[in-house]
């Protein structure tokens, strides 16, 4: 796959069409990068959401639970019906057969909306079930697209992947990396933690969606925690502000079913991301968040 695209994020001036597919409803992080992207509208062109399973620790019903939270959080931002919110599809059943989903299907028709010089970009932070389908169904999506993938396990690379999100449908996960799509392996986030006194001081006073942030850290003791990790952040801080963790090209790996990788040469090249800076992510999202 040596004509495999490394994707490249254009200049911070230039907007970025986006979908974000999220298992919101599992982890709070999930939230706050959400809310990051609808507060740069001028450098997120958001064609659409699709909500995704969180199968490995929940049931049938964690696609709908994601969708929910998605609907409660855009109200919070009073931009409620602005966005297309899709559901996706159950985790992959065998390696060459897709999970079809009106999720899926928004990420094809949102990628042929657009062209190879003006790509979709579409931001995974949950299982990678509908960015998988959507290549399995239709092939020819590959040169429109730029997946981001937030596979968060930079401390056991290159070895093997540790990461819930691969965790939730590996078998997705394996055809992203053997696909030839165009691919950011993000692989950092740990660092991003905040505690509770910072967002009632920062987010609290703000009213609307940044309060609103906060204020569902109550829903679980786990959010409350003071080393609590806000992972998903950094992906939505690297796509505004690229200098925020390290980048570098790596030889895609193949990944076996126990989620061990085998670097073979011959999947072409993907875009690995690392090393986020926490204060620069978080001197980010506070003033995006007073801009509002």
């Amino acid at each position: 796959m040596e004509n495999r695209i490394v994707p490249t994020l254009p200049s911070q001036r230039e907007p970025l069409r986006i979908v974000i597919d999220s298992d919101v409803a599992n982890e709070i992080d999930d939230l706050y990068a959400i809310a990051l992207a609808l507060r740069a509208p001028e450098r997120f062109a958001i064609e659409g959401f699709v909500a995704t399973h969180f199968a490995q620790v929940a049931g049938r019903d964690s696609t709908q639970r994601s969708y929910d939270l998605l609907i409660e959080l855009l109200d919070a931002a009073n931009m409620a019906g602005a966005f297309n919110v899709a559901r996706g599809g159950d985790p992959m059943v065998y390696l060459d057969e897709a999970s079809d989903s009106d999720g899926a299907r928004l990420i094809i028709e949102r990628a042929h909306a657009g062209s190879e010089e003006n790509p979709l970009w579409v931001l995974g932070l949950g299982a990678a079930t509908n960015l998988a389908s959507a290549l399995l169904i239709d092939p020819n999506i590959k040169p429109k697209v730029r997946y981001v993938y937030h596979a968060r396990s930079e401390w056991s690379w290159p070895e093997r992947s540790e990461q819930f999100n691969v965790g939730g449908d590996v078998r997705a996960v394996r055809t992203l990396l053997a696909s030839g799509v165009p691919l950011v392996w993000f692989d950092t986030g740990q660092q991003l933690t905040c505690p509770m006194n910072t967002t009632e001081e920062k987010l609290l006073p703000l009213g609307g969606m940044p309060a609103f942030l906060h204020e569902f850290r109550y829903r679980s003791p786990y959010f409350q925690g003071k080393d609590k990790g806000f992972f998903d952040l950094g992906d939505v801080a690297w796509m505004m502000q690229p200098e925020v963790c390290k980048n570098e090209v790596v030889d895609v790996p193949h990944m076996d079913w126990k989620m061990a990788f085998q670097q073979k040469g011959d999947l072409g090249k993907m875009l690995r991301v690392s090393e986020v800076s926490a204060s620069l992510v978080w001197e980010l999202f506070f003033a995006r968040m007073q801009d509002g």
